[in-house]
């Protein structure tokens, strides 16, 4: 290994600049190119399929590994790396030349990126917020603070430690962030992180310490307590902001301009959505893929504005409580639902408009280039054609949001005074310019003397023709040589006396002369000078705008607000929604209702609507739903969670009418899935979500359980799911649709007053087989059609056949699960065609055999005086008793798999043979 001593001087400045970010990819200017070494370059080669080399940097034979990237296609790199969790440093170059004294060029660090403090344009998303988080845990209580820097949001919440695991994993499923802070030495998995791909990133101890971070904050926001943001009172609250904002200046402090404002905010204050809810009802992203197309995002994301598609996912996530908002809400899509036109004219406006909210952030940091600064110009042209169209309207929101606008028309005046655009045409001796003529006396008298240059040098041209008598020379300029003239080798005997030879060619040779030379430093002079003067001229037109970034925020957001209106309105129209009733009560009453995401992919075909009668207070307060494999429960049960959060975002519904009570929280238990990195089984994760469900629900929420029990034996099962019904029903009071496939819960209804059963309507064709009517109906059903639709998945014939035989004989008592468990080699023949019987029933010990049971024996056993059986087993050992005797039957008995009405039933059975 090679010894400091022996290294190049690169090599030691490379070493110096690693040595201060060693948890980083450092990208090393070098010309043309940003180099990485060492395990940066097997990163590099790894990641970006990129070529690995190696290189000497030392006097000894050692060698370096080396992966590289063109200069010009860094930002591309760079996204990829970030996106992947890597935090990147950026070494650029300053000087081309080794200064004198010096071994080596001058290189600084100009930038360093990671996941969540990004602000250039190509490496966001477009549509959506780029967020990192700030976990702050204390003995009682633990903070989340949130910034994008990209758009200035900046605020913090925070949770008892008794709703720690439910709301922190919530608020992050809600947020979706892509970096989050956390203090060294505390371990990741405390905490349930929704997405594997966030970037967890430890830091020092003192960015969370309380004093520390609160003395930040002031300094920061420029005040002397933090009574004004609303989280001066809570410790944590401090510790998470405050770790942002070192970590925001750490990385790059001139993202610390753009957060104006720290915003508190209780997670309380809008409806409840846990992790699993967000994920059971696709809410941003189909669970299935992974992608908008199949969320009800992707049904309900018309926004023509990045900041419109940015506030509709918040939108979505965040369904409100008020009931003064939502009707504000509300009124306003339906005047935009109602007024075609006006949507249509709203439309045109919007499409004009770019992102508004970054444009200004990348103004306010100093960064924005010319173009974003030109399109900033066009966005405020379009603001008052908005304000007015807005305050046409009678809505008292959008009226309310049009006073928000503010078409900053000095702003718009000094940009127009200022900024040449790209291809405007200008007089000769101005191209190229980026300030315009008149906005700056010094500049100008800069261009005037180029221009008085470069006419002596056209004159300079005419005369020495006509001095030296080379009718072909000519005078013109090399970006290498700098301006010469030209004289072919057939004149050089003419030249003057006072040309200086400068570049040799083949059939020619250049020259200058002394006054040549004095007026091609006076243009590169000027040129240096211009290039310095308009920068400067440039960066504090930028400080003058960013005086407005608070006017253009706010202007921003109220139009972010309307775009979601407008595609609320929108959807609303194409989709034939319409507006829902809210109330306070607990009612939850739709009609024809539909499921918004299954409706928009059908796209046209026809889904069949449904239904929904409930109230807290009233007699359906529970509905149990029974019914087949694939006739529409789950579709059902999310149809309704669906309709009652779209009332409470704001929009219209998918129904022909809906009176809704406002719902504080929707849970749904809908599937279950093993987490294996936790070592819980299916059962267990659907075990928790149930017990977080019975933990938290209020009167005032609306539930929804599918399935409940299904991962363990089908006793305990049955078990679990009537003592969570019985608990709801009875202690919670809240709104729930609990579907199942124990029927025998529908037996509850009996015993509770505000429970209501109902089924999936089918229809049973001896042509058509079973034909699923997706209908919700009363009643109950004691089938699963679960062999019907192993048969439409494509199960082997062979299996189905052999499935059907064993229902048969579990269905018609002849015989029990243990005996088929026992005995499954057992051969399945038919009797007869007219009368299919099982050949073989064995009991439960195994030592009874039936030969050919008679269909009578079967109606015996089943359907004789005591009533039908509950239970099949009961059903079986009744079969035993009627051709073996009552001593066979007694040993078939399982006592634990029998009801006891069917043993009260049994034992009068027995003693009456």
């Amino acid at each position: 290994m090679s010894t400091r001593s022996t290294q190049s001087p690169a090599r030691k400045q490379y070493l110096e600049f690693k040595q201060q970010y060693p948890d980083a990819i450092l990208l090393y200017q070098v010309g043309d190119f940003f180099e990485t070494f060492d395990s940066d370059a097997y990163i590099m080669a790894r990641e970006l399929q990129i070529v690995r080399t190696t290189r000497s940097y030392s006097k000894g034979k050692e060698r370096v590994p080396l992966a590289g990237i063109p200069t010009h296609a860094l930002e591309n790199y760079v996204g990829k790396l970030v996106q992947r969790g890597y935090k990147i440093v950026i070494c650029e170059q300053v000087s081309s030349e080794v200064p004198k004294g010096r071994e080596v060029v001058d290189r600084v660090v100009t930038r360093i990126l990671t996941a969540g403090t990004l602000s250039e344009p190509n490496l966001l998303p477009a549509r959506q917020n780029n967020y990192l988080v700030a976990i702050a845990s204390g003995r009682t209580q633990t903070a989340l603070a949130t910034v994008d820097v990209s758009t200035g949001e900046f605020m913090v919440t925070w949770f008892t430690n008794a709703d720690l695991p439910v709301a922190l994993e919530a608020e992050l499923q809600r947020l979706a962030p892509v970096e989050c802070l956390l203090v060294e030495g505390s371990q990741s998995d405390t905490y349930q992180f929704p997405s594997r791909t966030m970037t967890v990133t430890h830091c020092p101890a003192y960015f969370f310490n309380v004093d520390t971070a609160q003395a930040r904050l002031c300094r920061h926001f420029g005040v002397q307590s933090l009574d004004a943001y609303g989280c001066a009172h809570d410790p944590q609250a401090i510790a998470a902001a405050g770790a942002i904002i070192a970590y925001v200046e750490k990385m790059n402090s001139a993202l610390l301009s753009l957060l104006t404002s720290l915003y508190s905010y209780s997670t309380h204050s809008f409806m409840v959505l846990d992790a699993h809810t967000q994920r059971n009802l696709d809410l941003l992203q189909s669970a299935r893929s992974g992608s908008v197309q199949g969320s009800l995002l992707g049904v309900l994301d018309r926004t023509i504005t990045p900041m419109g598609a940015r506030q509709v996912r918040r939108t979505i996530t965040q369904p409100l409580l008020d009931l003064r908002e939502l009707t504000l809400r509300h009124a306003g899509v339906e005047e935009l639902y109602e007024r075609a036109a006006l949507r249509n004219r709203f439309t045109q406006c919007l499409q004009t408009l770019g992102d508004l909210e970054r444009v200004a952030g990348r103004i306010r940091q100093g960064t924005a280039v010319r173009n974003e600064v030109l399109g900033l110009l066009e966005y405020l042209a379009v603001v008052p054609l908005l304000r007015d169209l807005m305050q046409s309207c009678e809505s008292e929101l959008l009226l309310t949001l049009a006073d928000e606008l503010d078409p900053c028309s000095g702003v718009s005046d000094l940009i127009e005074s200022a900024l040449v655009r790209p291809q405007e045409e200008m007089e000769e001796g101005d191209e190229g310019r980026l300030i315009r003529p008149g906005f700056h006396a010094d500049l100008d008298e800069l261009f005037a003397s180029i221009r008085d240059s470069r006419r002596w040098m056209v004159s300079l041209e005419m005369r020495e023709r006509e001095r030296t008598g080379i009718k072909s020379l000519k005078v013109g300029f090399n970006k290498v040589f700098g301006y010469y003239i030209e004289v072919s080798n057939a004149n050089l005997k003419l030249i003057p006396d006072n040309y200086m030879r400068k570049q040799t060619l083949v059939n020619a040779e250049r020259f200058i002369t002394p006054d040549l030379k004095e007026h091609e430093a006076r243009i590169l002079t000027a040129v240096e000078q211009i290039e310095e003067l308009e920068r400067s001229i440039y960066l504090d037109l930028l400080r003058q705008i960013a005086l407005s970034y608070q006017q253009l925020m706010t202007t921003a957001g109220a139009i972010a607000r309307v775009d979601v209106l407008l595609s609320f309105a929108e959807v609303s129209a194409h989709q034939r929604y319409v507006r829902p009733t809210l109330e306070l009560g607990h009612r939850l009453e739709i009609v024809d209702g539909r499921h918004p995401v299954v409706e928009y992919v059908l796209d046209g075909d026809v889904f069949i609507p449904n239904a929904t009668q409930m109230d807290a207070e009233g007699s359906e307060r529970v509905l149990l739903l029974t019914g087949p494999n694939m006739a529409g429960k789950s579709t059902y049960l999310r149809q309704v969670a669906l309709i009652t959060l779209l009332a409470q975002i704001g929009c219209f519904v998918p129904a022909r009418r809906a009176c809704i009570g406002l719902v504080d929280r929707i849970f749904t238990r809908v599937g279950a899935e093993d987490d294996i990195a936790a070592g819980k089984s299916t059962f267990m994760v659907e075990m928790e979500e149930t017990a977080t469900i019975l933990h938290h629900a209020t009167s005032h929420s609306l539930i929804v359980l599918d399935e409940i029990g299904r991962g363990t034996s089908t006793y305990d099962g049955l078990a679990i799911a009537r003592a969570v019904v019985e608990y709801l029903h009875t202690t919670v009071q809240a709104r729930t649709l609990f579907a199942t496939h124990y029927h025998e819960l529908a037996a509850l209804a009996n015993e509770m007053p505000h429970m209501h059963v109902y089924t999936m309507a089918i229809n049973e064709d001896d042509e058509q087989g079973i034909v699923f009517l997706h209908r919700v109906i009363a009643g109950s059903t004691g089938k699963s059609f679960g062999i019907h639709v192993a048969r439409l998945a494509g199960m082997p014939l062979a299996i189905v056949q052999r499935a059907e035989a064993y229902l048969h004989q579990l269905e018609t008592g002849t015989g029990s699960v243990r005996a088929l468990l026992q005995s499954p080699s057992a051969a399945l023949t038919v009797a007869s065609e007219s009368a299919p019987a099982l050949q073989h029933v064995a009991e439960a010990t195994g030592q009874y055999r039936m030969q050919n049971v008679a269909p009578t024996a079967v109606q015996l056993a089943g359907d004789g005086d005591r009533g039908s059986w509950q239970s099949e087993e009961a059903r079986a050992v009744a079969l035993v008793a009627a051709r073996a005797g009552r001593a066979a039957a007694l040993d078939s008995i399982d006592v634990n798999a029998i009801t006891p009405l069917d043993a009260l039933n049994l034992l009068s059975l027995l003693q009456e043979k």
